[in-house]
């Protein structure tokens, strides 16, 4: 079924004709139907990365709204500015044809010409949660003729600390009205189904999971190789002549070595990169820079810390290169190179790993349920490595280990002989 038949006005159907997008993706085909049924239901839906989720709830909310009406009549909560522009940017599109206007709302830019455009009659506002909370308690926004919230990438709101707010924004900001409620989520985590369920009392919730056995891009080729730490930098611009990338992100754990490892590339004569960064310590004007840069392939390359993991659209990455393995959660090492294969397009994730990190590439395996299959640098490296019959555990042989689980419980996905490249 294309988007052609499905019963939503023509207007939307031609804004989504502009955009080149004519066939739904998996959640896209399933949670546009439940919010189409214009019931009182709120929507739990967890959908990896890439996936299409801004279209999975824009294209329900542009087809209800009411033109006429010039107030407020969605809110859309996201983690992140970046992610902010980029929710404003599809659903703005999706809505001209409708009359419909939209206002992005983040901080460190000026709050008053977004005030402005809120008095100015915007039914859609994209906003993060600190300054949404800024622009209520000034009295610039009223929340009366709210049909729909979102929270996009809820979990990562959470991580990023934000509950309180949300909790502030649900229960006290909008007491005195009961939109429905459609959460999105990379991980359905226990504390976001318990935003779901502290705010609908557990009632009339339709559950969507299209990323319960592949949370990944299946489409995402990956692998990796180990590297000693005093030649790490040389093997990483080795790879980068042996891949030849066309637009890649190379993320590392600390923003001291992000600049570092930028000045380290523009100064390189064996490669010809032009090098970008994004990092904390950005200003909201350098960041907006650089991801202009980056989407307009000014930039070739973007050095980036955790900060773009998340929400990051750009459709033309090719690589995502982990310089360091994220620490912590495997979960972060998905959200990652969840920068490429976007909207099932091919890409390819490296990994440059110590040998004490093999542990988190395990880890990574496990969370996955899939092997990240070992390449080497060099033949001679290879060889050695056959005549060692240096190993190291499947996933089954390491899920065992830690769970005791039997072989049927946890069926191989890769043959051993995987780890010679």
């Amino acid at each position: 079924m294309k988007f052609k038949d499905y019963n939503i006005h023509d207007e939307i159907k031609r804004a989504l004709d502009d955009m080149g997008i004519h066939t739904p993706t998996d959640i896209q085909e399933q949670a546009i139907p439940e919010i189409l049924k214009g019931e009182s239901t709120h929507i739990l839906a967890q959908a990896k990365t890439g996936t299409g989720k801004t279209l999975a709830f824009s294209i329900p909310i542009v087809e209800f709204l009411d033109p006429s009406l010039k107030k407020v009549q969605t809110v859309i909560l996201v983690p992140t500015r970046e992610l902010c522009k980029q929710v404003y940017h599809v659903i703005s599109k999706l809505g001209t044809n409708r009359r419909l206007k939209s206002v992005e709302v983040y901080g460190g830019v000026s709050i008053n010409r977004q005030i402005e455009k809120i008095k100015a009659g915007a039914q859609i506002v994209v906003a993060t949660p600190g300054r949404l909370i800024d622009l209520f308690k000034r009295n610039a926004i009223s929340f009366t003729a709210v049909q729909f919230v979102v929270l996009d990438e809820a979990d990562r709101m959470l991580d990023m600390g934000f509950l309180p707010d949300v909790d502030y924004i649900l229960f006290d900001a909008m007491k005195n009205v009961y939109p429905r409620l459609l959460l999105f989520s990379a991980t359905m985590l226990p504390e976001v189904k318990d935003i779901m369920m502290d705010y609908s009392l557990d009632e009339n919730i339709v559950e969507i999971d299209v990323s319960r056995d592949d949370l990944t891009v299946s489409a995402c080729k990956q692998y990796y190789y180990l590297s000693d730490p005093k030649y790490k930098y040389n093997s990483f611009i080795r790879l980068l002549n042996r891949e030849k990338p066309s637009s890649f992100i190379v993320f590392v754990n600390t923003k001291r070595w992000a600049v570092s490892l930028r000045k380290k590339m523009i100064k390189d004569k064996r490669i010809s990169f032009r090098v970008g960064l994004l990092q904390g310590d950005m200003s909201q004007r350098q960041r907006e820079i650089t991801m202009s840069d980056f989407r307009n392939k000014k930039i070739t390359c973007l050095i980036a810390t955790d900060v773009a993991a998340r929400g990051l659209d750009i459709p033309h990455v090719s690589h995502i290169f982990n310089y360091d393995l994220p620490v912590g959660n495997p979960e972060n090492y998905v959200h990652r190179i969840g920068r490429t294969s976007r909207m099932e397009r091919a890409g390819i994730a490296i990994s440059l790993v110590e040998n004490e990190e093999m542990n988190m590439i395990r880890r990574i395996e496990l969370f996955m349920k899939r092997d990240i299959r070992r390449y080497y640098l060099t033949r001679e490296e290879r060889e050695q490595d056959k005549a060692r019959h240096r190993t190291y555990p499947t996933i089954k042989e390491t899920k065992k280990q830690l769970e005791g689980l039997e072989d049927e419980e946890y069926p191989e996905t890769i043959a051993d002989t995987s780890i010679y490249g």
